[in-house]
């Protein structure tokens, strides 16, 4: 963006990984920069010191805020606590998630819903809270750290899947309705990331474990699941700084002319064939309908 001291940027999940390494570029960067992170002051006490003493080190500023979007309540206070600081409330950054592996029949009705809950429903809530300023401003930038597997599925974790899946959908037909407020939508979709992010470890497993007595048949494509990941990467690791760097590049983009769709990877996942089909068919579909001008940003 053109005045970084100036845009303000709430980035959910900023404790760890993705999060992390982006709310510490943005801030040196010179944006106004919210890091979220639930009970900062409490459990996460050594996450938000982190933070803060690597960017402030480095002769840069950063707020920590309390923000669990799981409540509603947490949502509508980071977003007012912003717009009255500032002013404005600029840039989102959908980043928080959880990851889930395991046998699809293994995981109970209410881990879908916990899924749901944390990978799409969070972003909603935190949509609630920070829309009401973007469009009486007239401006202002929702980007969704989304993944690849909603273009080209990933085995051995449904939940994960659903929740991606249902966060692209929410965001895309979100996208169309709030561009006619002059408010834009990003979905980047990250690749394959194995290092560097918490993601693996504090990952849930299926929690009905008598269903998982009959999938011994497939034992062994279950433990060849970081292996078959690995392999890839044929051209090197995935730097998780790269996630952020891209979110950058993406936020010094001219306002209106982002895209909606766009990666970052360094394997072999390939999503950007599924965006190009998905951005041509959309096109055409919204042609018919007479709703082309919902594909563009009203300035």
């Amino acid at each position: 963006m053109e005045n970084q001291r100036n845009t303000t940027v709430l980035i959910t999940g900023a404790g760890s990984g993705m999060g992390l390494h982006t709310a510490q570029t943005l801030a040196l960067q010179g944006y106004q920069v919210f890091a979220g992170i639930r009970d900062p002051q409490g459990r996460n006490t050594h996450k938000s010191k982190r933070l803060l003493e690597y960017v402030e080190s480095r002769g840069k500023s950063i707020e920590i805020v309390d923000l669990d979007i799981l409540k509603e309540d947490s949502c509508a206070q980071a977003a007012k606590y912003i717009n009255n600081k500032y002013g404005q409330v600029d840039v989102v950054i959908h980043n928080a998630a959880h990851l889930f592996i395991g046998y699809s029949e293994g995981f109970k009705p209410e881990q879908i819903a916990s899924s749901l809950n944390t990978n799409v429903l969070g972003a909603h809530r935190l949509n609630r809270a920070v829309l009401p300023y973007m469009r009486k401003q007239g401006s202002g930038l929702i980007l969704y750290v989304g993944s690849g597997i909603t273009n080209v599925t990933a085995p051995f974790m449904a939940p994960y899947v659903i929740g991606k899946a249902a966060l692209d959908a929410l965001a895309e037909n979100t996208a169309y309705e709030i561009s006619q407020f002059g408010v834009e939508t990003t979905i980047l979709m990250p690749g394959v990331y194995m290092d560097d992010t918490s993601h693996f470890e504090t990952a849930e497993f299926p929690a009905d474990e008598e269903v998982l007595k009959d999938y011994e048949r497939l034992q062994k494509d279950y433990d060849h699941y970081e292996a078959g990941l690995r392999n890839l990467f044929r051209f090197g690791d995935a730097p998780i700084q790269s996630v952020a760097d891209k979110i950058a590049e993406i936020l010094n983009i001219p306002e209106g002319q982002r895209p909606l769709r766009t990666t970052v990877d360094y394997s072999d996942w390939l999503a950007e064939p599924g965006n190009g089909v998905r951005e041509a068919l959309t096109e055409r579909a919204f042609r018919v309908l007479g709703y082309s001008h919902l594909l563009k940003v009203k300035q």
